[in-house]
């Protein structure tokens, strides 16, 4: 199994945010995947004024430690390419982006079954 990083837009809904998150580390789970979402595990740990700056280095870390670095966002047509290439850019081979719109169903699917999820998680074990 594969380690993946889940990245996602902070809107500053923190409700939503950490739904979504969610939402991207279930659909990571059923492709086979360990999920970690550096929101998930972050956000809101830190109480000073720094907590940003330590989320972030925390982050970074992470990334390095991963197999993978999914990005998940909203942008299609030519915003979407643009976020492609950054994340390319950005993470090189380990980056891969994730068009919410597109993968909506399969992200619907995820939610609903999580024996399906035990299953295959029991046999990837072997």
């Amino acid at each position: 199994m594969k380690t993946v990083m889940v990245l996602t837009n902070v809107t500053g809904n923190e409700e939503l945010d950490r739904q979504r998150a969610a939402e991207y580390c279930r659909f990571a789970a059923h492709k086979g995947n360990i999920p970690l979402s550096p929101y998930l595990c972050f956000h809101g740990v830190f109480k000073d004024e720094l907590a940003g700056a330590v989320e972030g280095f925390l982050a970074e870390r992470l990334v390095k430690n991963v197999d993978e670095v999914w990005v998940f966002g909203f942008e299609q047509g030519e915003a979407r390419k643009k976020r492609e290439e950054a994340v390319q850019k950005r993470y090189g081979e380990k980056g891969r982006y994730f068009c919410h719109p597109e993968i909506g169903r399969e992200l619907l699917l995820c939610a609903m079954y999580s024996e399906e999820l035990i299953e295959r998680l029991e046999e990837m074990e072997v």
